[in-house]
């Protein structure tokens, strides 16, 4: 036997996979969520874990119905299991890139391009030994299945089976250039808007904006649709009218004078940006030292403007 008891009487280590399988089943209670979060079949998952209790030659979990509980011998295993795949994760974000961990981020593209890439150099400056991997994608991927450590999402704070913690609290206020500003002198007042150029976006609605303080819009908004919010801000900065949006993602915009907020009326969203983790999973050091970063962003609470 060498030093690390790796002897030929020493248990034979089972399949990662199936290790997985076990892992995932425990956490969620359930077989079809363990398959959609590992992306197999749930016939899958069976068998993976089948194997294992044959190669073990103890019964892990208790099928009851559709419910899933541990046997005893899943729960003195199960605490082992979660500290070997950590382990194993850190080792393998110890290796990537050139030795340094690696943490893959997801975003969508309008508070990647307006928010956090004006503050990626103080992360970098702090923490040089941590490769960051950016996903920017209009669509929430899958965070259970590792195609990212952790999120930056725009929601209510409720998604099945991950932790989200709160970033930035939005206020949805309307914008325009200095010269549609000023080729509309008489857009003074909230009543006057109405009569702009209303460019919308899926995620902020006109009519219910004038609603929340107390105008009825008479007309429907008159403008383009866009799918992504990049794209209507910079509709707005190119004079096209005016863009319904979040504070923070034209905070750069209003200082740099490429947009103005000619009616300085805000309404708070009932969305907010969170960080957003698997559930139940380990966090590596520097998943954690990400994470602790981007809490130092947070704002600081501001006066609150009317709600909705």
């Amino acid at each position: 036997m060498d030093n690390h008891g790796y002897g030929n009487n020493a248990p034979r280590i089972p399949p990662i996979t199936g290790l997985m399988a076990f892992e995932s089943v425990a956490r969620n209670g359930s077989f079809s969520k363990a398959a959609d979060e590992l992306s197999i079949t749930q016939s899958a998952v069976s068998h993976r874990i089948s194997q294992l209790e044959s190669l073990l030659g103890a019964s892990l979990l208790i099928r009851v119905g559709h419910s899933v509980s541990l046997a005893p011998a899943g729960k003195e295993l199960l605490p082992y299991v979660r500290e070997g795949l950590g382990c194993l994760r850190d080792g393998l974000a110890k290796i990537s890139t050139e030795g340094k961990p690696c943490i893959k981020l997801s975003l969508a593209p309008a508070i990647a391009s307006n928010w956090l890439i004006q503050r990626l150099s103080a992360f970098h400056r702090k923490h040089p030994d941590i490769n960051l991997e950016i996903n920017v994608s209009s669509r929430n991927i899958n965070l259970r299945s590792g195609e990212a450590d952790v999120a930056i999402r725009c929601g209510e704070g409720r998604w099945e089976g991950l932790d989200a913690v709160a970033l930035i609290p939005l206020n949805e206020i309307a914008v325009c250039s200095p010269a549609y500003q000023k080729a509309h002198p008489w857009l003074r007042r909230l009543e006057d808007m109405e009569r702009a150029t209303l460019l919308r976006h899926n995620l902020a609605s006109w009519k219910d904006w004038f609603a929340s303080q107390g105008v009825d819009m008479k007309t429907q908004p008159a403008g383009i649709s866009f799918s992504e919010v990049s794209l209507l801000i910079t509709a707005a900065e190119c004079s096209q009218g005016m863009a319904l949006v979040y504070d923070v993602l034209v905070e750069r915009q209003l200082q740099d004078g490429t947009l103005v907020q000619p009616v300085p009326h805000s309404v708070v969203s009932a969305r907010s940006y969170y960080i957003v983790t698997p559930a139940g999973v380990p966090r590596s050091p520097a998943l954690q030292a990400f994470i602790d970063w981007l809490l130092t962003l947070k704002p600081e609470p501001k006066p609150e403007p009317k709600a909705r």
